[in-house]
């Protein structure tokens, strides 16, 4: 899980979802104060994760994991206020 911050953008979103699913990481969770949404990424792969999904914040992000589920409730995660300025 990784919560995004404005110098950690492309690290965030591009670099760590394919370190991780290079090594079998399962599933990936980016929570985006910037942007007010959440992004899963799961069934990795040698170039990355094949799946993704984005979630404006509000709703429940349920992940399945060989842990089993876990949810995270969005509802009330920050969001930045300039997140506006920065779209």
């Amino acid at each position: 899980m990784e919560v995004v911050s404005q110098g950690g953008i492309r690290r965030d979103y591009e670099v760590k979802p394919r370190w991780y699913a290079s090594r079998g990481i399962a599933n990936y969770l980016i929570l985006d104060p910037l942007k007010g949404h959440a992004v899963t990424m799961w069934n990795p792969g040698p170039d990355g994760c094949r799946g993704r999904d984005t979630v404006p914040y509000g709703a429940d992000v349920t992940l399945d994991s060989p842990l089993g589920k876990f949810t995270v409730a969005t509802a009330r995660l920050p969001v930045d206020p300039k997140a506006s300025a920065l779209s």
